[in-house]
C-alpha cells in the first residue's frame, strides 16, 4: 500500500493515473508500481508492506522524481538530466518484471520440481542461443568507435555461455525450438541492423542485461551449483554499467526515441519471459528438433566461436 503524503505525481505501470496528497495506492500481490513526481515539488509516499504470500521486500516501489518534460518545471530547482529519467523508466519496467509470471514461478516451491527446472532450462537454452546471435549482430553493425569497443567486449565476456548452459542439461540434451521466443529474439537481431546506436545501446544494456540480471540473480538459488547463473549473477549489473557510461558520454543525447526503444525491448523480453514461463509450466512444450551432429551441447548453427573464451 502506498500512501501519498506531500504533493503530487503520477503512478506508473498498469494504467497509469495522477495522484496527491492523501491518496491511498492499493498494489495488488506480485505488482511493483512506479511513482513519479510531478513539477516542481514531487511527491513523498510511505510504502507498507504486508506479511504474506505476496510480500516483496527486495525490490523498492517507488520512483520519486520530477515527471518527463512535466509543464512549469523550474531549471533552478535542478532539473533531472534525461539520461537520469530514462534509468528510472527503466527501472519501472523492471519492477513490473519482477513480478511477472516467471519470476512467480522462479520464487515458488514448484519450481524446484525437477520436471519444471528441466523445461526451464530448455527454454532458457533457447533465448541463450539467440542472445549470441544478437550480440554478434551488434558487433557487425555497429560503427560508432567507442560503441564497437564495447560491443566487442560484452562479446567477448558472452561468448560460450550458452554452451556453458547446454552442458547442465546433460548428454541426453534434445535441442528444441519455440515460435514465440524465436520470433521475439529475430527482432532483436533485426533492431541491431536498423536501430541506431544509442538505441542498440538501450535495447542490449538497458534492457536484456537489466532483465537478465533479475531472471538469473533469482535462478541461480534453483542451481545453486551452476557456474552459468553465479557467473551472470556477478557480470550482469556490470553490463548495464557499460551502456550508461557510454550514453552519458553523448553529449546533446535525445532520449525521446529511446524511451520508445525502450518501452518496444522490455516488451519483447516479456514476450521471451512469458514464454519461458508457458514452457515450464508444461501448459505448453517447445518443439524438438532433429538431433545436432557435432559435440554434446552445440548445434550446426549455433555459433562457434574460441573456446578459450568460454
Amino acid at each position: 500500500m502506498l500512501v501519498i503524503t506531500d504533493g503530487s505525481g503520477e503512478v506508473l505501470g498498469g494504467s497509469p493515473r495522477r495522484v496527491q496528497a492523501g491518496d491511498v495506492v492499493l498494489v495488488p500481490p506480485g505488482g511493483l508500481p512506479g511513482l513519479v513526481g510531478g513539477a516542481p515539488d514531487g511527491l513523498s509516499a510511505i510504502s507498507i508492506h504486508f506479511e504474506g504470500e505476496g510480500a516483496r521486500w527486495d525490490t523498492p516501489c517507488l520512483c520519486a522524481t520530477p515527471a518527463p518534460d512535466a509543464p512549469g518545471e523550474d531549471p533552478s530547482r535542478g532539473a533531472v538530466p534525461p539520461l537520469e529519467r530514462l534509468v528510472e523508466e527503466n527501472e519501472v519496467h523492471a519492477r513490473e518484471f519482477a513480478g511477472s509470471p516467471l519470476m512467480r514461478l522462479i520464487r515458488s516451491e514448484r519450481a524446484r520440481g525437477d520436471d519444471v527446472k528441466r523445461r526451464m532450462l530448455g527454454a532458457l537454452q533457447i533465448w541463450s542461443d539467440a542472445f549470441q546471435k544478437v550480440l554478434c549482430a551488434r558487433v557487425v553493425f555497429e560503427s560508432h568507435p567507442a560503441a564497437s569497443a564495447i560491443a566487442e567486449r560484452h562479446l567477448a565476456d558472452e561468448i560460450g555461455h550458452n554452451r556453458r548452459l547446454a552442458r547442465m542439461h546433460g548428454p541426453s540434451r534434445v535441442r528444441s525450438w519455440d515460435r514465440g521466443i524465436a520470433a521475439a529474439s529475430s527482432w532483436f537481431i533485426e533492431r541491431m541492423g536498423s536501430a541506431s546506436t544509442e538505441e542498440r545501446t538501450v535495447l542490449v544494456h538497458f534492457v536484456i542485461e537489466r532483465c537478465a540480471d533479475i531472471l538469473l540473480t533469482a535462478a541461480h538459488a534453483l542451481f545453486p551449483g551452476s557456474n552459468y547463473f553465479s557467473t551472470h549473477a556477478q557480470v550482469d549489473a556490470d553490463h548495464f554499467r557499460l551502456g550508461y557510461d557510454l550514453l552519458k558520454s553523448f553529449p546533446g543525447l535525445d532520449v525521446a526515441p529511446l524511451r520508445g526503444a525502450l518501452t518496444e525491448g522490455w516488451q519483447m523480453m516479456n514476450m521471451i519471459c512469458q514464454r519461458i514461463n508457458d514452457i515450464a509450466e508444461g501448459g505448453d512444450a517447445a518443439m524438438d528438433l532433429p538431433p545436432a551432429s557435432g559435440p554434446a551441447g552445440d548445434s550446426p548453427r549455433e555459433l562457434s566461436m574460441a573456446p578459450a573464451a568460454e
